[in-house]
């Protein structure tokens, strides 16, 4: 009889482990994703380029993302954050929910097409060094310092040129937005100002990523891709560069953010921090990216401003979209006599500091807590005996 009181808790307790044990296995294996909307570009400008002799249009510029509060975590990321295009040529539509999973910079899938099979892994490992270089030696934090609308548009322009140009039959890519594969579609003497800056930022990279640790704007941040996937309307969006936070996470999220420049998932809630982006200025619109083959009006001017304290709190829902017709072609396609103009999303939302927790720490929580208290059961079963 004392055999069978001290088997049922000892039962009890070995049932538990197993199920807090499988229940932290599926919550470290799951895929996270995070629906994001995609408010405005800014500042922008229109880019003309050509990618293997075929000439496109797009809007280059700085993406301004919200965190609804219907998502119970981030992934790190700040409720309002900035990211970059990683797919010139996959469209994108402002005032609109896109669904995104974290993704590891170093997927050698996210450079397919950039070399063959044998030289992937090789293109891959160097395409990150200089996205990484890229970032450490220009990104500036606009809450620290304000940036000029070209400095920003031409990291995005350099980023482009990264992520797209081929890889050579030997040595390393030539960085040229004048030369290769991928180019802007302008004389030399008469490009953009964006355009001849981000050109500057190509010809100082010598391949190596330690100005990104070095660069105090950065300090506790991490790069990140996220990658795309389909979302309500199945609706795929482009791929984003953006910073994280890597520390200061709820519970249930130490020790996963470093995964995310291993090659791992990344942790799977929201500890975050006010991630600033590139850029201040006027104007709103959709985002860059995505072929046009006709040619638009000549782009936008921006003044520079710095940034406000102002705080807005994102609703359950995101806003009602007032674009009555939007792009086509591209994440924003130029804007011609016979297209109204898009409407201005409204005030730019800054940065919200208030820590989300994550799902699955506080399940593994209350898991535990079920545990705790049912070792303590058997405990005291035995000492009665």
């Amino acid at each position: 009889m004392p055999c069978n009181y001290v088997r049922a808790p000892l039962v009890a307790l070995i049932a538990a482990l197993a199920l807090t044990l499988a229940f932290g296995s599926r919550a470290s294996a799951q895929d996270p994703s995070l629906e994001v909307y995609y408010t405005k570009l800014e500042p922008k400008d229109q880019f003309r380029y050509s990618w293997k002799g075929k000439g496109a249009v797009c809007t280059a510029g700085v993406f301004r993302w919200e965190v609804p509060q219907t998502e119970f975590g981030t992934n790190g990321l700040d409720r309002n954050f900035t990211g970059y295009c990683a797919e010139i040529r996959v469209p994108i539509t402002a005032e609109r929910l896109y669904r995104f999973r974290m993704n590891s910079l170093y997927d050698v899938a996210n450079y397919e097409g950039l070399a063959g099979k044998e030289g992937m892994e090789l293109a891959a490992q160097r395409r990150v060094t200089y996205i990484k270089e890229l970032f450490g030696r220009y990104y500036r934090d606009p809450v620290l310092k304000p940036v000029s609308p070209d400095e920003a548009i031409a990291l995005q322009v350099a980023l482009w040129e990264v992520v797209q140009e081929s890889e050579p039959a030997e040595g390393a890519p030539k960085l040229d937005l004048f030369g290769g594969d991928f180019r802007a579609d302008y004389p030399r003497a008469d490009a953009p100002a964006y355009v001849r800056t981000a050109q500057g930022y190509l010809d100082s990279l010598v391949g190596s990523d330690a100005s990104f640790y070095e660069n105090p704007d950065l300090r506790g941040r991490e790069l990140v891709r996220l990658q795309g996937i389909p979302n309500a309307e199945k609706v795929v969006a482009q791929s984003q560069f953006a910073l994280r936070f890597i520390s200061g996470g709820a519970a249930g999220t130490a020790g996963l953010s470093s995964a995310l420049t291993t090659g791992g998932l990344g942790a799977l809630g929201g500890f975050r921090g006010p991630v600033g982006g590139i850029g201040t200025g006027a104007g709103a619109g959709s985002g860059g990216g995505g072929f046009l083959t006709t040619g638009g009006s000549p782009g936008s001017s921006f003044a520079t401003t710095t940034p406000t304290t102002t705080t807005t709190t994102p609703t359950s829902t995101p806003p009602e979209t007032t674009v009555t017709t939007p792009p086509v072609g591209g994440p924003e396609t130029p804007e011609t006599p016979n297209q109204p103009p898009n409407q201005p999303p409204g005030t730019p939302t800054q940065f919200s500091t208030n820590p989300v927790p994550a799902p699955p720490g506080v399940l593994l929580g209350v898991i535990a807590l079920g545990t705790l208290g049912t070792w303590r059961y058997g405990v005291r079963l035995l000492a009665r005996k």
